[in-house]
């Protein structure tokens, strides 16, 4: 596989890694808040401003590397974003408009925090909380364009998208959008009990104890509810995707579900296979805790599991990203895939089967020098990430 796609996986993991968990937190925390001014429970307040601060400092760092994805999208794939900039401008658009709403709801909220009223800031929290289930709206629209085109319509003047056909009539589309929100749901749950479990055992506080053991109570079903509805929702996607049967195939069949002729070209049941262990584990984390949970509290080995289990959690969105993605290599749509390569829809220049191929990346950017800047800016990133969660998490609790 070229070194293109080693790049732009690395940036794309961190990245949807931090989106999710932030997806979840921009709905909790305000809930929280709300909990917390109307009971009055000084505890609480402090439990939803701690989370709020580490949601903060994750935009910032889901930011950092979706700026990278971006850039290395452009550089290696210049032409076919110029395509799909073109075609998908108003999904794209959708959700970069809703970016700028987040971006000031989260500024706002985080520093108006006890300092404006309390109707103001529970509105911008409402804002903060829808923005961040909706940005993912346009994104999920743009990925199911790239499972199967539909809207796609072949002018001789060129080719257009209907947006509202291409939203409403793609299978994969409604499946793969309550799948990522769901799954947000289930591994921040997750991520957030595995750390204030942490905070719990470390802190003294008994009103800072009291609001982590309200959270546990409420995160306890909730994370039992997003695991239970992710099978389901995950098989509603995979039937969808008999519609892109090579990305079909180069999932399932290896395990024996086949559709067409049945070939994987491109096999990755291995991410799936490792994809479903992990949630597995997860499963046995929260069964094995939830009685605990439900009563408030976790201890000794308990709170460890929880840790790991939310890490996993995010792990098995990343791995589910790069299995949706993978799945069509060498093609960026996959229903235009073919056991060979990349084909373009009829009626379209041969050349466009070019620009739709992932190796026909732009060779300027594989020079050594260019090779070695990017090694030596993705090593300072990941050296500056591990650092970053030292401070956030390690020293500031042991500050």
């Amino acid at each position: 596989m070229e070194q293109s796609i080693l790049w732009i996986a690395l940036s794309f993991g961190v990245h949807i890694a931090m989106v999710n968990l932030g997806i979840f937190l921009a709905v909790f925390v305000p809930y929280l808040k709300y909990k917390a001014d109307k009971t009055g429970d000084k505890g609480l307040d402090s439990v939803a401003y701690k989370l709020m601060k580490f949601y903060a400092a994750t935009y910032a760092l889901a930011g950092v590397y979706g700026t990278a994805y971006t850039v290395f999208l452009l550089s290696f794939y210049p032409d076919f974003i110029g395509l799909a900039g073109h075609l998908t401008l108003v999904p794209f658009g959708i959700a970069v408009i809703l970016i700028g709403v987040h971006f000031f709801a989260i500024t706002s909220y985080y520093y108006g925090w006890n300092r404006w009223g309390r109707r103001t800031h529970h509105i911008i929290g409402l804002l903060l909380a829808v923005s961040s289930i909706l940005i993912p709206l346009g994104f999920r629209a743009v990925f199911a364009f790239l499972n199967i085109p539909v809207g796609l319509k072949v002018y001789d003047d060129g080719i257009k998208l209907d947006v509202l056909e291409a939203l409403t009539g793609n299978p994969t589309f409604l499946p793969l959008y309550l799948k990522s929100i769901v799954g947000a749901v289930s591994a921040g749950s997750l991520v957030v009990l595995g750390g204030l479990s942490v905070s719990y055992a470390r802190t003294g506080n008994n009103a800072y104890r009291l609001g982590v053991r309200y959270v546990m109570r409420q995160l306890a079903p909730l994370a039992v509810t997003g695991l239970t509805l992710m099978p389901v929702l995950g098989l509603w996607y995979a039937l969808s995707l008999r519609g892109a049967p090579y990305k079909f195939n180069n999932i399932f069949a290896e395990l024996g579900w086949r559709t067409a002729d049945g070939v994987a070209y491109y096999s990755v049941s291995w991410l799936f296979i490792l994809k479903m262990a992990l949630y597995a584990f997860q499963v046995l984390v929260v069964l094995a805790a939830y009685r605990k949970l439900r009563a408030g509290v976790v201890e000794g080995a308990s709170i460890k599991a929880l840790l790991y289990a939310g890490i996993a959690g995010l792990i098995t969105i990343v791995a589910g990203e790069y299995l949706n993605a993978f799945s069509q290599y060498p093609c960026f749509v996959a229903a235009l895939a073919s056991g060979r390569g990349c084909s373009a829809p009829p009626g379209l220049p041969e050349a466009l089967g070019e620009v739709l191929d992932l190796r026909s990346y732009n060779v300027l950017v594989t020079i050594k020098p260019v090779v070695a800047m990017t090694v030596m800016f993705m090593a300072f990133l990941t050296l500056a990430t591990v650092y970053f969660f030292y401070v956030l998490l390690v020293k500031e609790e042991r500050g």
